[in-house]
């Protein structure tokens, strides 16, 4: 099912649909050996769990949870994406309203109900959205009232957009943070190999603190009850960096997640 809502303004991911399309297809992709595998026995779904996939992109993540047995709604802003998702739909006809997707605002989802969802999955998507508060209010309204909002993120502590980056010197490899409590908004380059302006595509993302997130959640009466932090699973070719960085991205994770639940 493909619900489809007037916008008032277009998308960027629109433009970089079939090139995130391609990344996921990469079977050594964070999404795939890190982010999925982690996700899934951290959820540990159950047949017949009522799950929402907001801002769902392609629907990598919305799909896999519906061969598990869940049943799954799934949203996205980007046309392009929803209509991706819905051709990586790989379920036999008779299973296809197993999952539901639709074309909508992260923070409306008026084709669920008050209190009719278990778990709600946000997955690399609450860093690119501006108004996480409305989102949050949404979420609530439709969580019921044992339910939960799992929340992957780049690590807020470790990966701040254009104020952090590795360091190595005399042999460590390093992190350095030049801002981390100031909330911030950057435009990423997705084309960074592009010379015409006109072709470039840019996309936009936020970069908020731990404190941030736990005033947001606090606010909505929404209470943080499991957090992990997870490491890349990538390995350096032979050279003289090659221990040094291997060692680092076992100390440093890239990605946290975050379960926080309806305590109201």
């Amino acid at each position: 099912m493909l619900y489809n809502q007037k916008m008032k303004k277009d998308t960027s991911w629109n433009k970089v649909a079939s090139w995130y399309d391609e990344l996921l297809k990469d079977d050594d992709s964070y999404q795939a050996k890190v982010i999925l595998p982690n996700l899934l026995r951290f959820l540990d779904l159950k047949k017949g769990e009522n799950v929402y996939d907001l801002a769902c992109g392609q629907g990598y993540f919305a799909n896999v949870f519906a061969h598990m047995g869940a049943r799954v709604t799934a949203s996205d802003l980007s046309k392009k994406l929803i209509e991706t998702a819905k051709k990586n739909n790989s379920l036999k006809k008779v299973e296809e309203e197993k999952v539901l997707f639709y074309i909508t605002p992260a923070h409306r989802a008026q084709f669920l109900k008050d209190d009719s969802v278990d778990t709600i999955v946000v997955v690399l998507a609450i860093q690119n959205i501006e108004n996480v508060n409305e989102v949050i209010v949404e979420c609530k309204r439709i969580l019921k009232k044992d339910g939960r909002i799992i929340f992957v993120l780049n690590h807020p502590a470790f990966r701040v957009p254009q104020a952090s980056d590795w360091h190595f010197e005399n042999g460590v490899q390093s992190r350095i943070i030049s801002k981390y409590l100031s909330e911030i908004k950057v435009s990423i380059d997705m084309t960074p190999g592009e010379n015409n302006i006109k072709k470039k595509i840019t996309t936009i993302t936020f970069h908020r603190s731990l404190q941030y997130y736990m005033k947001l959640f606090s606010k909505n009466s929404l209470a943080i009850t499991r957090l992990e932090e997870w490491i890349s699973h990538k390995q350096s070719g032979i050279g003289p960096r090659q221990l040094a960085e291997d060692k680092a991205r076992k100390e440093i994770p890239l990605f946290m997640c975050l379960e926080v639940k309806n305590i109201s």
